[in-house]
C-alpha cells in the first residue's frame, strides 16, 4: 500500500513541479514582452552566453529520454518527457532572466526582479576597460532612486565586442549630460577633464 502512495506522491510532484516551471516561464515571457523600448540586447550566461544549470539539466535529461526510449518502457518515457519539458522551461526562464538589457529606461539586470532596474539617472559613474572578448564596464548608481544621498551600489556590466559602438553611443546619450568622459570621434577616455 505504501509502495503505492509513493508512487502516486512521485507523479504528483513530478506534474506540479512541471506546472510551476510552465507558470514561470510564461511570466518570464510577459515580463520581455512588456519591456519597452529595448535598445540593446545580448546573452550572458556562463556557458557561451547560455546558463550553466538548466543547460546542464536539459542535458542530462536528454541522455535519460534517449535511454528510457532505448528500452521502451512507457513510464520512463513519460517521466522523462515530463523532466525534458521541465528542464525546457527552466532553460527559457534562465536564458532570458540572464539576457542583458539595455533600454530607453536603463539597464535591466534581471527581467523578473523590476527592482533591479538601474535608471540612467541612478547612475553617478562609470569605468570602461576592454578585454579580449568584451569590455567590461563598472557602473556605480545610487540605491534609491529618488534619493542621492542614498548608498552607492556597484554593477558590473559585459558588453560584447560587437555592441560596442551601439553601447557606446547610448551612454553618450544618456548620460553624457552629466557624465562627459568620451572625445567626440575618438575611442579613448578624455583623461584631462579630471585634472
Amino acid at each position: 500500500m505504501s509502495e503505492i502512495n509513493l508512487h502516486i506522491l512521485f507523479w504528483l510532484i513530478l506534474g506540479l513541479f512541471t506546472l510551476g516551471s510552465v507558470v514561470m516561464a510564461t511570466a518570464t515571457l510577459f515580463n520581455v514582452v512588456r519591456l519597452r523600448n529595448v535598445r540593446l540586447s545580448w546573452k550572458a550566461g556562463k556557458v557561451w552566453g547560455y546558463p550553466l544549470f538548466s543547460t546542464l539539466f536539459v542535458c542530462s535529461t536528454l541522455i535519460v529520454a534517449g535511454i528510457a526510449l532505448y528500452y521502451g518502457s512507457v513510464e520512463e518515457i513519460i517521466a522523462a518527457g515530463l523532466y525534458g519539458w521541465m528542464g525546457g522551461c527552466w532553460f527559457f526562464t534562465s536564458f532570458v532572466a540572464t539576457k542583458r538589457y539595455i533600454t530607453d529606461h536603463g539597464i535591466v539586470k534581471n527581467v523578473n526582479e523590476p527592482m533591479q532596474t538601474i535608471a540612467w539617472h541612478q547612475i553617478r559613474d562609470f569605468v570602461e576597460k576592454e578585454k579580449e572578448n568584451h569590455i567590461h564596464y563598472i557602473f556605480i548608481y545610487s540605491g534609491d532612486i529618488y534619493d542621492s544621498t542614498s548608498k552607492l551600489i556597484r554593477l558590473e556590466l559585459q558588453v560584447p565586442l560587437r555592441k560596442k559602438e551601439a553601447f557606446r553611443n547610448l551612454i553618450s546619450h544618456k548620460l553624457g549630460r552629466r557624465i562627459r568622459c568620451y572625445i567626440k570621434d575618438d575611442d579613448d577616455i578624455n583623461v584631462e577633464q579630471f585634472e
